[in-house]
């Protein structure tokens, strides 16, 4: 059965990280918004870029939080 202490831990972990790439993304709209020539190209190009980080990030913290579930039933996820 999974450590539901080590999984808490992940799931903390992964949502700093969230967090961090959320203020990633607002200043790289910033920058793509108010930003001149090369800055704003830059910053429309991070964006998209961290934009597609948060997704698979997302992805993790949702596949984290159903091993969590699960564990505290006292069950094991079928695969991995």
């Amino acid at each position: 059965m999974p450590d539901r202490g080590a999984l808490e831990q992940e799931l903390q972990r992964l949502h700093e990280r969230r967090g961090a790439l959320e203020e990633r993304i607002r200043f790289a709209q910033a920058r793509g918004r108010y930003g001149e020539g090369g800055a704003a190209e830059e910053g429309r190009e991070d964006e998209g870029a961290a934009i597609v980080e948060l997704d698979r990030l997302m992805t993790r913290i949702r596949a984290v939080e159903g091993k969590l579930a699960l564990a505290r039933r006292g069950l094991r996820p079928p695969i991995g």
